[in-house]
């Protein structure tokens, strides 16, 4: 599930003709998802501007990931960002969901413990 106004913004993005490393998995997103407007929107699911609390099931470790989009005019992404494959896997996910990544190391499993949106996302 993707919010209908964070659809608008990835789809200007990838219009723009920057090069970004996880526009393939953007554009499948965008193919596939169910995009609902603000009311139907569940606060608990990942979107523009998120912050996601993620549990690596295999490092036993907890860390954050923002799901940010790219600064105007940058040519280096940030490690947290929605164009980033994991970002791209983590957009329309949900507190507790957990994901299967295939990395070069191995498959790593991440549990959502928390999604946080701003409070300004919701003006």
């Amino acid at each position: 599930m993707l919010l209908k106004e964070d659809a608008d913004t990835l789809k200007k993005l990838l219009e723009s003709g920057i090069d970004l490393p996880g526009s393939d998995a953007i554009k499948e997103k965008l193919k596939t998802a169910e995009i609902v407007d603000q009311s139907d929107f569940a606060y608990d699911i990942a979107r523009l501007n998120s912050l996601l609390l993620l549990r690596d099931k295999t490092g036993r470790r907890n860390f954050q990931y923002r799901l940010a989009v790219p600064e105007a005019g940058t040519a280096v992404i940030n490690t947290d960002n929605v164009f980033r494959p994991l970002g791209a896997a983590l957009l329309g996910m949900r507190k507790g969901d957990e994901l299967k990544w295939n990395t070069s190391k191995g498959v790593r499993y991440f549990f959502i413990i928390n999604v946080v949106t701003p409070v300004e996302a919701f003006y």
